[in-house]
């Protein structure tokens, strides 16, 4: 500016020199400042003026990029850690969770030596698994900083909670234990112990119930499987399969519960009804027994057949009417014939009805498959008995 030029200037009024300032900027066009349709999203985008933290995975400014790079610039590992953690911490705060764990876990990857930030890492990430629901995680972090600081108490309460939250009531009354050493007067934490030290007490009273039922039960099948073995009758689970488990033998405690457990399998009937074979207080065994009708295509269950009752007095009572598929009236007790199938031979063998369900069950030729003696019925001489008789190899007496 010459001499000249500040002279003029100086000539000039103010308002003058105003407008002729306006002129000139007026043809300058502003670049870079916030967009009339989108300044909100903008300005949100100005560390100065965020409200919150960026989305996880979102884009964010340059701005917010160079300030997150300068905020891990620390080269100490505790420094780095310290970092994470007040970055997990913002995250909780807006209940953003999820981050929160993610930047807890990268807090812990730094190689502190100081385990007091360890703790308060593990800690805060316990907070967050547990408010996800992740129980178990969090009860691993709190005991991971339990082993580090056993007086922390916030890694104790999360402890606490998240072992209650999982309905362990012995681990709840264990931690609000531990807890309570540290802070004694904690209302939340006195409350918590007193509710699962009541289901646990609960707990223990039911487990005391279902072991003495458990040993009363295998007292009553050692006693069953004892009477069965003792009357030398045959089981098995297969027609083809001739099994005599139940042969007397010496056997020690642990062999006979094996045994107990698997020979009484066998003992499982294969009727709807699911009824099994059944010691009496009186020493007497009352069976499930099945009447087969192959004529007809039918069946009769007796669901406590006693074993000292003679069979003929069973027929008796089924037949005292006459069955509903047996309009022609031919199954009368008089004209009853009655066998089993022996699987040795192949042969029939024909039962004799005035002998009692023991003797009949006691032969060596009859094996009861699973669980339930079987009975073929016909009618005595008639077609029917004589073509299914010819389908057998032989017909033995009983």
């Amino acid at each position: 500016v010459t001499r000249s030029g500040m002279a003029e200037n100086a000539s000039m009024s103010v308002d003058d020199y105003v407008d002729e300032i306006v002129a000139r900027k007026g043809r300058h066009v502003y670049k870079g400042g916030l967009s009339e349709q989108d300044w909100e999203k903008e300005i949100e985008s100005i560390p100065l003026f965020m409200t919150g933290a960026p989305e996880e995975g979102g884009e964010v400014s340059d701005a917010v990029a160079a300030l997150q790079a300068l905020q891990f610039e620390d080269s100490t590992p505790e420094g780095r850690a310290a970092g994470y953690k007040e970055e997990g911490n913002d995250f909780f705060k807006q209940k953003k969770y999820r981050q929160a764990v993610i930047a807890y876990t990268e807090g812990l990857k730094e190689r502190v030596t100081d385990a007091q930030v360890r703790v308060v890492l593990l800690s805060n990430r316990a907070a967050a698994q547990f408010r996800l629901g992740n129980n178990r995680s969090a009860f691993d972090d709190s005991a991971r900083a339990f082993v580090l600081n056993p007086k922390h108490l916030k890694a104790l309460m999360k402890g606490a909670e998240s072992a209650n939250a999982m309905k362990h009531h012995k681990d709840t009354v264990e931690w609000c234990d531990r807890a309570l050493q540290v802070d004694a007067g904690n209302k939340i934490l006195l409350e918590m112990r007193k509710n699962a030290a009541k289901q646990f007490a609960l707990e223990e009273r039911d487990k005391r119930k279902a072991a003495h039922h458990e040993r009363k039960r295998l007292k009553e099948e050692q006693a069953l499987e004892g009477a069965i073995r003792q009357r030398g009758i045959v089981l098995s689970t297969d027609k083809k399969v001739r099994s005599r488990f139940l042969e007397g033998r010496d056997v020690d405690e642990e062999d006979e519960t094996r045994k107990v457990l698997a020979g009484l399998a066998e003992l499982e009937t294969s009727v709807p009804r699911g009824s099994r074979v059944k010691l009496g207080d009186d020493g007497v065994l009352q069976w499930p027994v099945l009447f087969l009708y192959p004529e007809h295509h039918q069946t009769d269950f007796i669901e406590a057949f006693d074993e000292r009752s003679r069979f003929q007095d069973h027929v008796d009572v089924v037949f005292a009417e006459a069955a509903p598929w047996d309009e022609q009236h031919k199954y009368r007790p008089s004209r009853m014939a009655v066998y089993y199938e022996n699987s040795s031979s192949g042969h029939l063998v024909r039962v004799d009805t005035s002998q009692t369900l023991l003797a009949i069950l006691t032969d060596s030729r009859f094996v009861v498959r699973c669980g339930t003696p079987s009975f073929i019925i016909l009618v005595r001489k008639s077609e029917f008995e004589i073509d299914f008789l010819s389908h057998y190899p032989g017909v033995e007496s009983g």
